[in-house]
Protein backbone atom coordinates (compact mmCIF):
# COMPACT_ATOMS: atom_id res chain seq x y z
CA UNK A 1 0.00 0.00 0.00
CA UNK A 2 1.80 3.44 -1.29
CA UNK A 3 0.68 6.38 0.30
CA UNK A 4 0.85 9.71 -2.14
CA UNK A 5 0.82 12.27 0.45
CA UNK A 6 3.92 12.25 3.13
CA UNK A 7 2.21 13.75 6.82
CA UNK A 8 4.51 12.82 8.59
CA UNK A 9 6.68 15.26 9.93
CA UNK A 10 9.11 13.36 12.48
CA UNK A 11 12.50 12.48 11.60
CA UNK A 12 13.79 9.06 10.87
CA UNK A 13 15.24 8.61 14.39
CA UNK A 14 11.88 9.03 15.76
CA UNK A 15 10.06 7.44 14.18
CA UNK A 16 12.30 4.53 15.04
CA UNK A 17 12.10 5.54 18.46
CA UNK A 18 8.28 5.30 18.27
CA UNK A 19 8.50 2.10 16.78
CA UNK A 20 10.73 0.47 19.31
CA UNK A 21 8.20 1.67 22.10
CA UNK A 22 5.29 0.11 20.19
CA UNK A 23 6.93 -2.94 19.89
CA UNK A 24 7.69 -3.20 24.12
CA UNK A 25 3.95 -3.83 23.59
CA UNK A 26 2.53 -7.46 23.79
CA UNK A 27 -0.57 -6.28 21.61
CA UNK A 28 -2.11 -3.25 19.65
CA UNK A 29 -5.61 -2.43 18.26
CA UNK A 30 -6.76 -2.40 14.87
CA UNK A 31 -6.36 1.46 14.94
CA UNK A 32 -2.92 1.52 16.57
CA UNK A 33 -2.14 -1.26 13.98
CA UNK A 34 -3.62 1.16 11.20
CA UNK A 35 -1.84 4.00 12.53
CA UNK A 36 1.43 2.18 12.72
CA UNK A 37 1.98 1.16 9.44
CA UNK A 38 1.17 4.52 7.95
CA UNK A 39 4.15 5.84 10.22
CA UNK A 40 2.01 7.20 12.43
CA UNK A 41 2.04 7.47 16.23
CA UNK A 42 -1.05 5.94 17.75
CA UNK A 43 -0.85 7.86 20.89
CA UNK A 44 -1.16 11.69 19.02
CA UNK A 45 -4.07 12.60 17.43
CA UNK A 46 -3.97 12.06 13.70
CA UNK A 47 -5.28 15.66 12.21
CA UNK A 48 -4.09 15.37 8.18
CA UNK A 49 -7.49 14.65 6.92
CA UNK A 50 -5.71 12.60 3.90
CA UNK A 51 -3.84 10.19 6.87
CA UNK A 52 -7.15 10.06 8.79
CA UNK A 53 -8.57 8.58 5.66
CA UNK A 54 -6.17 6.13 5.10
CA UNK A 55 -5.99 4.97 8.55
CA UNK A 56 -9.58 4.32 9.06
CA UNK A 57 -9.58 2.65 6.19
CA UNK A 58 -6.55 -0.13 6.86
CA UNK A 59 -8.27 -0.15 10.33
CA UNK A 60 -11.64 -1.35 8.56
CA UNK A 61 -9.64 -3.87 7.01
CA UNK A 62 -7.83 -5.03 9.73
CA UNK A 63 -10.95 -5.18 12.04
CA UNK A 64 -13.00 -7.48 9.61
CA UNK A 65 -9.90 -9.90 9.27
CA UNK A 66 -9.90 -10.45 12.95
CA UNK A 67 -10.98 -13.68 14.40
CA UNK A 68 -10.50 -14.98 10.60
CA UNK A 69 -7.95 -17.73 9.72
CA UNK A 70 -6.63 -14.87 8.21
CA UNK A 71 -5.79 -13.02 11.44
CA UNK A 72 -5.90 -14.81 14.59
CA UNK A 73 -7.29 -12.62 17.80
CA UNK A 74 -9.79 -9.68 18.53
CA UNK A 75 -9.33 -6.30 16.58
CA UNK A 76 -8.35 -5.13 20.42
CA UNK A 77 -5.93 -7.40 20.93
CA UNK A 78 -3.42 -8.22 17.53
CA UNK A 79 -0.46 -9.92 18.34
CA UNK A 80 2.52 -7.61 16.28
CA UNK A 81 3.94 -10.97 14.98
CA UNK A 82 0.76 -12.34 14.02
CA UNK A 83 -0.14 -8.57 11.97
CA UNK A 84 3.08 -9.18 10.47
CA UNK A 85 2.06 -12.51 8.59
CA UNK A 86 -1.42 -11.09 8.45
CA UNK A 87 -0.27 -8.07 6.12
CA UNK A 88 2.97 -9.89 3.97
CA UNK A 89 -0.44 -12.76 2.97
CA UNK A 90 -3.35 -9.76 1.67
CA UNK A 91 -0.72 -8.11 0.31
CA UNK A 92 -0.02 -4.80 2.68
CA UNK A 93 3.09 -3.15 2.74
CA UNK A 94 4.65 -2.71 6.16
CA UNK A 95 7.07 0.54 6.00
CA UNK A 96 11.02 -2.10 6.68
CA UNK A 97 11.60 0.25 9.92
CA UNK A 98 8.41 -1.23 11.67
CA UNK A 99 8.84 -4.70 9.98
CA UNK A 100 12.08 -4.62 11.38
CA UNK A 101 11.82 -3.70 14.81
CA UNK A 102 8.93 -6.50 14.95
CA UNK A 103 11.21 -8.53 13.80
CA UNK A 104 13.83 -8.04 16.94
CA UNK A 105 11.61 -7.75 19.68
CA UNK A 106 9.28 -10.45 19.00
CA UNK A 107 11.91 -13.44 18.59
CA UNK A 108 8.65 -15.87 17.62
CA UNK A 109 8.21 -13.46 14.42
CA UNK A 110 11.36 -14.76 12.80
CA UNK A 111 10.38 -18.84 13.84
CA UNK A 112 6.70 -18.97 13.29
CA UNK A 113 5.33 -20.66 10.30
CA UNK A 114 2.19 -19.35 8.66
CA UNK A 115 -0.57 -21.34 9.15
CA UNK A 116 -2.36 -20.94 6.05
CA UNK A 117 1.11 -22.11 3.94
CA UNK A 118 1.00 -24.85 6.65
CA UNK A 119 -2.11 -26.00 5.80
CA UNK A 120 -1.74 -25.83 2.00
CA UNK A 121 1.64 -27.86 2.35
CA UNK A 122 -0.35 -30.68 4.72
CA UNK A 123 -3.37 -30.01 2.00
CA UNK A 124 -1.09 -30.76 -0.96
CA UNK A 125 0.73 -34.12 1.07
CA UNK A 126 -2.47 -35.67 2.12
CA UNK A 127 -3.34 -35.59 -1.86
CA UNK A 128 0.13 -37.45 -2.68
CA UNK A 129 -0.38 -40.07 0.10
CA UNK A 130 -3.90 -40.42 -0.94
CA UNK A 131 -2.19 -40.54 -4.73
CA UNK A 132 0.02 -43.40 -3.56
CA UNK A 133 -2.29 -45.19 -1.80
CA UNK A 134 -4.34 -45.59 -4.75
CA UNK A 135 -1.20 -46.64 -6.60
CA UNK A 136 -0.66 -49.35 -4.89
CA UNK A 137 -3.95 -50.75 -4.66
CA UNK A 138 -4.05 -50.37 -8.70
CA UNK A 139 -0.22 -51.76 -9.22
CA UNK A 140 0.98 -53.56 -6.73
CA UNK A 141 4.62 -53.78 -5.95
CA UNK A 142 6.64 -56.57 -7.19
CA UNK A 143 7.51 -57.91 -3.63
CA UNK A 144 3.72 -57.74 -2.57
CA UNK A 145 2.78 -61.41 -4.28
CA UNK A 146 6.28 -63.05 -2.76
CA UNK A 147 5.12 -61.76 0.95
CA UNK A 148 1.56 -63.10 0.40
CA UNK A 149 3.10 -66.34 -1.24
CA UNK A 150 5.56 -66.49 1.82
CA UNK A 151 2.71 -65.65 4.55
CA UNK A 152 0.73 -68.40 3.18
CA UNK A 153 3.48 -71.21 3.39
CA UNK A 154 4.47 -70.16 6.76
CA UNK A 155 0.56 -70.13 7.52
CA UNK A 156 0.06 -72.87 6.15
CA UNK A 157 2.59 -74.99 7.37
CA UNK A 158 1.84 -73.67 10.74
CA UNK A 159 -1.92 -75.52 10.40
CA UNK A 160 -1.27 -78.29 8.32
CA UNK A 161 2.05 -79.51 10.34
CA UNK A 162 1.53 -78.57 13.76
CA UNK A 163 -2.36 -77.80 13.80
CA UNK A 164 -1.92 -74.47 14.69
CA UNK A 165 -5.65 -73.04 15.50
CA UNK A 166 -6.54 -69.64 14.91
CA UNK A 167 -9.41 -69.67 16.99
CA UNK A 168 -7.77 -71.24 19.44
CA UNK A 169 -7.03 -68.60 22.77
CA UNK A 170 -3.83 -70.89 23.56
CA UNK A 171 -1.24 -72.70 20.90
CA UNK A 172 0.88 -75.09 21.90
CA UNK A 173 1.69 -75.45 18.13
CA UNK A 174 4.25 -72.23 18.79
CA UNK A 175 6.11 -73.47 20.95
CA UNK A 176 6.93 -76.94 19.17
CA UNK A 177 7.61 -75.30 15.92
CA UNK A 178 10.53 -72.93 17.73
CA UNK A 179 11.34 -76.40 19.38
CA UNK A 180 11.88 -78.24 16.40
CA UNK A 181 13.61 -75.41 14.97
CA UNK A 182 16.16 -75.06 17.78
CA UNK A 183 16.66 -79.33 17.45
CA UNK A 184 17.11 -78.81 13.63
CA UNK A 185 20.00 -75.80 14.23
CA UNK A 186 17.45 -74.01 12.18
CA UNK A 187 18.11 -69.83 12.70
CA UNK A 188 14.49 -69.30 14.02
CA UNK A 189 12.64 -66.51 16.92
CA UNK A 190 11.28 -66.31 19.57
CA UNK A 191 7.57 -67.46 20.30
CA UNK A 192 6.08 -63.89 20.88
CA UNK A 193 7.55 -63.29 17.58
CA UNK A 194 6.29 -66.04 15.78
CA UNK A 195 2.95 -65.40 17.12
CA UNK A 196 2.68 -61.97 15.94
CA UNK A 197 3.94 -63.35 12.28
CA UNK A 198 1.17 -65.29 12.22
CA UNK A 199 -1.36 -63.07 13.07
CA UNK A 200 -0.61 -60.81 10.78
CA UNK A 201 -0.72 -63.32 7.79
CA UNK A 202 -4.12 -63.93 8.99
CA UNK A 203 -5.25 -60.32 9.11
CA UNK A 204 -3.24 -59.78 5.35
CA UNK A 205 -4.86 -62.98 4.33
CA UNK A 206 -8.10 -62.02 5.97
CA UNK A 207 -8.04 -65.82 7.27
CA UNK A 208 -10.23 -67.50 8.42
CA UNK A 209 -13.15 -67.32 7.28
CA UNK A 210 -15.99 -65.83 9.60
CA UNK A 211 -17.54 -69.21 11.48
CA UNK A 212 -20.90 -70.44 10.68
CA UNK A 213 -24.19 -70.32 12.58
CA UNK A 214 -23.99 -72.48 15.82
CA UNK A 215 -20.28 -71.85 15.65
CA UNK A 216 -19.19 -74.50 13.79
CA UNK A 217 -16.14 -73.30 11.88
CA UNK A 218 -16.05 -73.85 8.09
CA UNK A 219 -12.35 -74.59 8.40
CA UNK A 220 -11.33 -77.15 10.53
CA UNK A 221 -7.50 -76.99 11.57
CA UNK A 222 -5.61 -80.97 10.78
CA UNK A 223 -4.15 -82.51 13.39
CA UNK A 224 -0.60 -82.70 13.63
CA UNK A 225 0.55 -85.82 11.70
CA UNK A 226 2.60 -88.54 14.55
CA UNK A 227 5.94 -88.41 13.57
CA UNK A 228 9.41 -88.81 16.02
CA UNK A 229 11.02 -85.96 16.68
CA UNK A 230 15.01 -86.81 16.19
CA UNK A 231 17.12 -86.02 19.13
CA UNK A 232 19.84 -83.32 19.12
CA UNK A 233 22.60 -83.44 17.16
CA UNK A 234 21.59 -86.10 14.49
Amino acid sequence: MKMSQEWYEEEEEDLVEIYKVWCKMPFWTAFESSALIHQCDPSEPIEIPSAQRVVHRLRTLIERHCGTELLAGSPDKISPPTLLLWAKRTGVRINYPLKACITRSYPEARKRPDPALSREALLARVAELEADVQKLADDPPPNFKERQSLMKLVLGMAVAGYGYNPRAPRNPATGEIINDLRIKEVPTVDQGTLLRCLRTAMEELDWPPPEEDGGQSKVSPAKPPSRKRPQAGR
